[in-house]
């Protein structure tokens, strides 16, 4: 059953799936791209790996993960947003990858897999909107097999003090007022993520968790100028 955060963050997202990729891409000044490409060297599949997307939304990392892999591979993306996942289908349908890639509505916390059948789990821009972290990485690291890579990447607070002065006015000013100009529902959306990140763990707190939920060597890496965080490791 959902709870209230999740029925709350599946009400926001429900509404925005079309311009997602965009605004991502304009709001990050393009450096979301080299986020995804981060995560994806980390968790270095093989050609034939099962690859695990949690909270895949539009499915922007589910496909830079599709691309690297052959026919024989599979990734799975999982969301609690039927229309994120619907969008997701269709764009990686026309981009010629759905014959790698399935979706699956499902919880961060309830994934409906059995355990060790991925070969590394992943959470993009999300785990602020999960109603349970650790829970959540309980759940990625149960589903990945020995020795696969857990990974996180987030939103952060960055650490250069004159960097937070124009970061925090752009989250909480400029941020909205983009979301407005696209619409409405983006308005409340953008509202939202900027508080969020205000909120949002650091990297050693993220590594911590994942290191009680069965997770080794985790490390943290902040990237361009520490306004995300990357965090991964593998399961033990």
């Amino acid at each position: 059953m959902y709870d209230s955060k999740a029925r709350y963050v599946r009400s926001l997202f429900s509404k925005v799936p079309l311009e997602y990729d965009l605004l991502l891409g304009l709001l990050s000044f393009g450096q979301d791209r080299k986020w995804r490409a981060f995560v994806v060297k980390q968790a270095s599949p093989l050609p034939d790996s099962v690859i695990l997307d949690v909270a895949t939304g539009t499915g922007l990392l589910a496909a830079d993960f599709a691309r690297a892999i052959a026919d024989r591979g599979l990734v799975v993306g999982v969301d609690l947003t039927l229309s994120m996942l619907q969008t997701a289908r269709e764009r990686l349908k026309e981009r010629g990858l759905e014959g790698r890639t399935d979706w699956v509505l499902a919880r961060a916390e309830n994934l409906p897999f059995k355990t060790g059948c991925f070969r590394s789990a992943s959470i993009s821009l999300a785990l602020r909107n999960v109603s349970d972290a650790r829970l959540t990485f309980r759940e990625m690291a149960r589903a990945t097999s020995q020795g696969g890579v857990v990974i996180s990447l987030d939103f952060a607070r960055p650490p250069n003090r004159a960097f937070q002065l124009f970061y925090y006015d752009y989250l909480l000013g400029l941020f909205p007022i983009f979301g407005r100009i696209a619409s409405q529902a983006w308005g409340r959306t953008l509202s939202y993520l900027g508080r969020s990140i205000l909120k949002s763990r650091t990297g050693i707190q993220i590594a911590a968790l994942m290191i009680e939920e069965g997770v080794q060597d985790t490390k943290p890496v902040p990237l361009t100028q520490g306004i995300v965080c990357a965090v991964y490791g593998k399961k033990r």
